[in-house]
């Protein structure tokens, strides 16, 4: 039985896959190359800035970072927000049933706070995982292990929801179970990289707080223990 649920952030929690992209592919642009889907599949989507610059922007040095994460700031911070949809009552259902939550996200934690504040969600996670808290991001398995410890629910006894490769396959090495949110031509890399299985969002997720039970899709029937001090609660 599964205890609490841990959500990556982007991709999760809120589309920004085109304004990742976008910023991406204009620094490319600007030091005269593009970026190709496998590039963006590979070492954008799901991973730090650092891991980026360092894989897919060599001629970038590394003293020159510091301006690169200024203007992704300055670019993250002026953008508004829209919630995957579905979210907003996954979590409350959860949230109302008693699940410790966690946020768990590459990105830094100013972006963390933008994001959470324009969806109204500052409140809902017992804690959150950011960049600098770990010192390797995914897919290193070092975030989610914080989050469960930080909880203190076993990572056996966690449920991820994920959307990118290497976020999927830091959630499974560290021992959890994973959900990915994906498009059918990421599903096959996100199933091979251990996900349980695959949604489109969170309209295809609901949770049922009489049985406290999880279902994906219709397909998967995911139980949760009892809410702390084995208080049953009514459904909505």
């Amino acid at each position: 039985m599964y205890e609490a649920v841990l959500f990556d952030m982007d991709g999760v929690i809120v589309d920004t896959e085109h304004s990742v992209t976008d910023f991406w592919q204009r620094l490319a642009a600007s030091e005269g190359f593009s970026l190709s889907t496998e590039d963006l599949e590979r070492h954008v989507y799901g991973h730090r800035a650092d891991h980026t610059l360092r894989e897919l922007f060599p001629g970038i040095s590394p003293g020159r970072y510091g301006e690169i994460y200024e203007r992704l700031r300055k670019n993250q911070e002026s953008l508004l927000y829209a919630a995957i949809p579905g979210v907003h009552r996954l979590v409350a259902a959860l949230a109302g049933a008693g699940v410790p939550l966690a946020l768990v996200t590459g990105a830094q934690d100013w972006k963390a706070a933008a994001v959470l504040g324009q969806l109204e969600l500052t409140e809902t996670f017992a804690t959150q995982i950011c960049a600098d808290d770990v010192a390797l991001g995914k897919p290193h398995p070092a975030c989610y292990l914080l989050a469960a410890e930080r909880l203190g629910v076993g990572i056996d006894r966690c449920l991820v929801f994920e959307d990118a490769v290497s976020g999927v396959t830091s959630a499974v090495t560290a021992g959890a179970a994973c959900v990915a949110l994906a498009p059918p031509r990421r599903a096959g890399q996100v199933l091979g990289a251990g996900a349980l299985t695959v949604v489109r969002d969170f309209d295809d997720i609901a949770f049922d707080p009489r049985e406290r039970t999880l279902s994906a899709a219709g397909r998967e029937r995911l139980p949760f223990a009892a809410a702390p001090g084995g208080r049953d609660l009514p459904a909505h």
